[in-house]
């Protein structure tokens, strides 16, 4: 009798076995196939770049499948479903003129069920002569006190502008500010205030910082760069930190002198514009533990302090800035969950150091070298393949040169 029921009982296992492998092979994982375009209508002049480099990240996973278009579409299969964020990005060249094309389609979803093909809206922009080379901004340690302590070290915050094209350009007027978040701050209702549809700007939420110069005062020669630091002295005397006392620019203003602050020998001060919220001039430039960056030529002038356009966020306002006039913008966030503030025009991306006081800085990303020997630089306007975090802070890595008319050995 037991064998008799060992014998059914594997009969109905075996049966079930067979039953679920048929179940199984009935229902395999349905994945999409189909078709992403690139829809052009945004270009303006831009000449379209023939191919785009396709990228398909799946927002739970994490995993990324890459594409290359056959002019603006690409056929895709065998993906599993989820949810992605798609991007498309190409560089191409017109009279001269580099561009950078960029488009992103955010949460899509993508299984079986999905029949249409998948579209993705790309604009272009002009790549810059200068750009943001290496920033430091997510602070540092003092060195211990007596009884061993340390504490967050602000002041040695720095920008490094290169010239990374192969002609002169002048620093006088060039302007640094720090936009607020795209998705969080809506002036749509000061449309009659602006010369240009609002979409058409950035607006910056704490100072505009300007380079003095008439004009032609200050030129940068290919290969060169320039350090724009809060504070131009060498904090390695205090904190564990680098020697910014070389740096060509520091944020002093009248109205930080006036709180006490200490002008340098050397350092050419910046003109404070802006004070769009007025508050920390201690730390001169603004935001410094993760925020967005930009760099701009106002074609359009700057506002009065008081005169700023106020947001949908009460008592917040901002300085607008023509993206067209933009140079240069880094999304340098506080970490991986921080949400982005530029458009993605701007930049696509967001970079973040590990820890605040790590003192680390972004480097940007070696595309290749001139004939000359100079270093070019990547500049794809997505600051998460553009940059890469550096462990430690260095002005003029890579061999940039100093300015010709930037000739002192110390600010001190």
């Amino acid at each position: 009798m037991k064998r008799i029921l060992s014998t059914s009982l594997l009969a109905v296992m075996t049966a079930a076995a067979l039953l679920s492998s048929c179940k199984e092979k009935e229902e395999p994982v349905k994945t999409f196939s189909g078709t992403i375009t690139i829809d052009e209508s945004a270009l303006g002049e831009a000449p379209s770049p023939g191919s785009y480099d396709v990228t398909l990240n799946n927002v739970g996973t994490g995993q990324t499948v890459a594409y290359t278009t056959d002019g603006t579409s690409v056929a895709v299969s065998d993906i599993v479903p989820g949810i992605y964020n798609i991007t498309a990005q190409a560089n191409g060249t017109l009279g001269g003129s580099t561009y950078n094309y960029i488009g992103t389609a955010s949460n899509v979803t993508l299984d079986a069920t999905v029949v249409d093909a998948i579209k993705v809206s790309v604009a272009a922009t002009k790549a810059s002569a200068l750009i943001f080379k290496e920033i430091h901004y997510n602070a540092t340690k003092t060195l211990p006190n007596e009884s061993g302590k340390t504490s967050t070290y602000l002041k040695d915050t720095f920008f490094e502008i290169y010239n990374n094209s192969d002609a002169t350009v002048y620093l006088d007027g060039i302007c640094l500010g720090d936009p607020l978040g795209a998705t969080t701050f809506d002036f749509s209702a000061q449309a009659a205030n602006l010369k240009h549809p609002v979409q058409d700007y950035i607006f910056i939420g704490t100072y505009v910082w300007q380079i003095p110069g008439n004009g032609t005062q200050y030129p940068l020669a290919p290969g060169e760069s320039c350090i724009i630091a809060a504070s131009a002295i060498n904090h390695a005397a205090t904190a564990n930190t680098l020697d910014l006392s070389t740096a060509e620019f520091e944020a002093i203003c009248q109205k930080y002198i006036d709180k006490g602050g200490q002008t340098d020998a050397n350092a050419i001060n910046l003109n404070l514009r802006c004070t769009v919220k007025e508050s920390g001039l201690g730390n001169q430039l603004g935001n410094f533990v993760g925020t967005a960056w930009a760099l701009f030529y106002p074609s359009e002038g700057l506002r009065k302090d008081g005169e700023y356009l106020e947001s949908n966020k009460a008592n917040n306002y901002g300085q607008e800035v023509l993206i067209s006039d933009v140079l240069d913008a880094v999304e340098c966030v506080k970490n991986e969950t921080t949400d982005k503030k530029l458009v993605n025009v701007l930049d696509a991306g967001k970079v973040w150091c590990a820890t605040t006081g790590g003192n680390q800085s972004i480097v940007r990303k070696t595309a290749g070298y001139a004939s000359d020997g100079r270093v070019i630089y990547q500049d794809t306007n997505n600051s998460s393949v553009d940059f890469e975090v550096n462990a430690k802070p260095e002005i003029r890595r890579g061999g940039a040169k100093r300015p010709s008319w930037s000739s002192w050995k110390t600010a001190q």
